[in-house]
């Protein structure tokens, strides 16, 4: 592996959430697949790489991608919140109220957990994103 500083790999994700928030996904999705490369350990950017399928609505192929972070960190609060958010977009309610429980207890007092306990708020109270998407 590379020695790469954790700053210019920070600014590196900054870049690809830049493209990505520009829906110029392509060039998102290689700075993360970049980023993976230069920090194999890490669940961010595989987590970032998978947020591009997700914002382009491919939650099948953003779930696997989520999957392959908590490969790398098993306990990874921030992979669950998100898989959970897929599974809650692809209509899989269960799966979903799974792994944001787990997160929302692996990160019990910060921001993921507080995302997790939102989405879980959500789910319970009946919301539909998919109803929401079609509405405009």
């Amino acid at each position: 592996m590379i020695s790469f500083e954790t700053e210019n790999l920070r600014i590196m994700l900054e870049a690809g959430y830049l493209y990505m928030a520009m829906k110029r996904f392509k060039e998102a999705r290689e700075i993360f697949e970049g980023v993976c490369l230069l920090a194999p350990s890490s669940d961010v950017p595989m987590v970032a790489l998978g947020n591009v399928s997700f914002v382009e609505s491919k939650f099948e192929e953003a779930i696997k991608v989520y999957k392959k972070a908590l490969e790398l960190v098993p306990d990874s609060a921030f992979a669950k919140a998100y898989l959970g958010e897929a599974y809650f977009f692809n209509q899989q309610k269960e799966e979903a109220v799974k792994y944001l429980e787990e997160a929302s207890k692996l990160d019990a007092h910060g921001k993921t957990g507080e995302f997790s306990r939102s989405l879980l708020d959500l789910i319970r109270k009946g919301f539909n994103p998919n109803e929401q998407s079609e509405t405009k």
